[in-house]
């Protein structure tokens, strides 16, 4: 008895080899003809020369810059285009560029984007832009062992090579100082003179409205547009779809609530709402606006019930 099942156990033993090195074997194949398709590219691109990383990284220089590199906890602001070693764009931040390559999205605010480096996912990009500096223009070369690995994200196939052209925009050290500074700047340039509130919240009257202030437990309409202080659209209501909501929702940023709470019937307002009264230093949760955003709305009262 105890020899049957000595063999059995090792029949089973077999069998799961079987299935596993077949496995192996495959994930090697495409392993090994990424690496050819990576030299291919270096080759084309007269990149043969460069040195690689430690971890597999290149870092091609086109223009070094002149600022202060980034540390891991620092913020950057940067445009770029992502694309595979066959020359296909998968993402990039120029609107423009999405749209030809039939890549744009409604959920993603192009231009210039704003985060973290501790926070990326992208191991290869992390490390490529410590090695930048502000204003400086690089090709990051990174290996799918430093970027999406074996996972099939459906333009970018598994074991796919990526290619990061980077423009550092901003090295950003303390991002509460860097969007008071631009915050500012905005105030300003659009001469604007009223005074903030003790949230920080500017409320600009363009049309004044008339009868009551809603009530902390009244329901709102409301037509809005809301941009970045660069002027950036990342969200609007729409003619037949305004935005209802109760005066007391969680749900709505409190900078928003305070600039409605300020209008009558009809009245229209520019409300201008700092990062701590907005999204806060993580962004919506989306990530549409980045963090540490002051915002812009475009309001219009119309009904308070």
């Amino acid at each position: 008895m105890q020899k049957r099942e000595g063999f059995t156990r090792m029949i089973i033993l077999l069998l799961t080899g079987l299935l596993i090195f077949p496995a192996c074997e495959k994930e090697d194949k495409r392993i090994e003809e990424e690496k050819i398709k990576l030299q291919q590219y270096l080759d084309e691109k007269g990149y043969s020369s460069i040195t690689p990383t430690s971890s597999g990284l290149y870092h091609v220089v086109i223009n070094e810059g002149t600022g202060a590199g980034p540390a891991i906890s620092d913020y950057v602001n940067l445009n770029f285009i992502a694309s595979l070693v066959d020359g296909t764009v998968f993402e990039t931040s120029d609107y423009n560029l999405a749209v030809f390559h039939n890549i744009d999205r409604d959920d993603k605010l192009y231009g210039p984007a704003k985060f973290q480096l501790e926070n990326l996912g992208i191991l290869g990009l992390r490390e490529g832009l410590v090695l930048m500096k502000e204003m400086g223009i690089s090709r990051l070369i990174i290996p799918s062992h430093l970027a999406f690995g074996s996972t099939d994200y459906g333009i970018i196939p598994p074991y796919s090579t990526v290619i990061y052209d980077i423009e550092l925009l901003d090295v950003i050290k303390d991002p509460v100082e860097h969007e008071q500074n631009l915050l500012d700047a905005y105030i300003d340039d659009n001469e604007i003179t009223v005074e903030p509130t003790t949230t920080g919240v500017y409320y600009i009257e363009l049309v004044a409205g008339s009868g009551d202030l809603p009530s902390p437990d009244a329901e709102v309409t409301v037509h809005y547009k809301g941009s970045l202080l660069d002027g950036r659209v990342f969200d609007e209501s729409s003619a037949a779809s305004p935005l209802v909501f109760n005066m007391g929702s969680q749900n709505i940023i409190p900078g928003f609530i305070e600039g409605v709470s300020k209008m009558r019937k009809g009245g229209k307002a520019t409300v201008i709402v700092p990062w701590s009264e907005g999204y806060g230093a993580q962004g919506s949760a989306e990530g549409i606006i980045p963090p540490y955003s002051t915002l812009v709305f475009d309001l219009e009262l119309a009904d308070i019930r």
